[in-house]
This record gives structure tokens, C-alpha cells and sequence, in this order.
């Protein structure tokens, strides 16, 4: 699992490997949020809630500047979730897209990365999207450690508060013993959203897959 996807391809750079989007959630942070999945992750963690996004085949690439529009063109949100997939796979071409979000609304951003953050620190193009993230939950999902927490699939993965923006709410949001789902329609597909508890999750596997 190499740092070299750390290392954007050429055509990262004015487009991002989409898997998918949803436009407004409340599960996936405070308040009303914009929450897209990047495509690809080199991490395959067993039990992962979006194993469609692990390949690099099979998402969209969308170009900065569309994505930019549909959650500009999104009311009411007060920020973006950036999960997937793996973001920092896709660093520079994020950045570019929070700073051409950020030219119009400040809105909130918070990332899941299946990399902890000591090791984002050190590894290249992961600092410039540091500094644009107010709420990073860092490490990979590991079953054997699932508590059932809010907002975070595994109790090794921590919540860093980079920016004093959700700094309020960041102890009523995550670790807390709930785990609220959503069921979206995409397309010609259902999708649930959010992080859900075990038997949530064996229920909708069992139903819908």
C-alpha cells in the first residue's frame, strides 16, 4: 500500500475520479452537508461500507470546475464531506476544488482517510490539503475495533480538529452511541448513507445485495 498514491495522476490535476455524490445528508458531519465518495483506495479494509470504490476503474471523472457547480448550486449547506475511496489519492486536484468552493461560500470541510494523520504529515501533496480541512477522522476501518461510535467506523480512528470551526460540536457529533442512517436514491441505484451499526448493515447487505 504505497505512498505513490499520494502522488496524483496527470489527469487529477483539473478532474476528480468521482464514485458518486449526494447532495444534501445529515449523517456524514454536523448540520447539512454535501458529501461526494472519490473513486479508488489502496487500503481494502475488510468490511468496507463502499467496496465499489476501492478500484481505480469504475467512478467518473468529473472535472473540478462541474463539481464545483453542483455544490455551489446545492442550498443550505453549511459544509462538504470528502470520503471514499481514499481522498489524499487525489490531493492536489481536492485542493483546487476547496478553493474554488471557497471563493464563493466557506463552507465547512471534512475528510476520511484511511491514512492516520502522522503519516499525512510526511508524505508529499498531503500538507496542501491539511491546510484546507477543518475536521480530519484518520485511519483505516478495522471490524475487531467497530464500538458502535458515531460517525466513525472503528475506535482506532480519531477525529482531529485542524481548524477551531466544529470545535463546539465535535464531542456531540462523533464517538456517541448512535449511529443514524439515510437511504438515498442515485440514478437507478439505493444508497445508504452514513456509518451504520452492524446489524443495520447485515440487514441492508442481506436485502439489497
Amino acid at each position: 500500500m504505497g505512498d505513490f498514491w499520494l502522488l496524483p495522476l496527470v489527469y487529477y490535476v483539473n478532474t476528480i475520479n468521482l464514485h458518486t455524490y449526494i447532495p444534501q445528508t445529515r449523517t456524514l458531519g454536523p448540520f447539512l452537508r454535501f458529501a461526494f465518495w472519490v473513486q479508488a483506495c489502496p487500503f481494502s479494509c475488510d468490511g468496507c461500507m463502499t467496496p465499489a470504490a476501492q478500484t481505480e476503474t469504475g467512478g467518473t471523472l468529473m472535472p473540478i470546475s462541474e463539481l464545483a457547480d453542483k455544490i455551489l448550486n446545492t442550498p443550505s449547506i453549511e459544509g462538504l464531506t470528502i470520503t471514499g475511496g481514499e481522498p489524499f489519492a487525489q490531493a492536489t486536484a481536492l485542493v483546487k476544488l476547496i478553493q474554488e468552493v471557497r471563493q464563493t461560500k466557506d463552507l465547512g470541510i471534512i475528510v476520511y482517510s484511511g491514512y492516520t494523520l502522522k503519516k499525512l504529515q510526511v508524505l508529499p501533496e498531503a500538507d496542501k490539503l491539511l491546510q484546507h480541512i477543518d475536521l480530519l477522522i484518520d485511519g483505516t476501518y478495522v471490524a475487531a475495533l467497530n464500538d458502535g461510535g458515531s460517525l466513525r467506523g472503528s475506535s482506532n480512528q480519531q477525529v482531529h480538529a485542524l481548524t477551531s470551526r466544529y470545535s463546539t460540536v465535535i464531542n456531540d457529533n462523533y464517538g456517541q452511541n448512535k449511529r443514524p442512517v439515510e437511504i438515498h436514491l442515485i440514478k437507478d441505484d439505493i444508497m445508504l448513507v452514513g456509518v451504520p451499526g452492524d446489524e443495520t448493515l447485515r440487514q441492508w447487505q442481506t436485502q439489497f445485495h
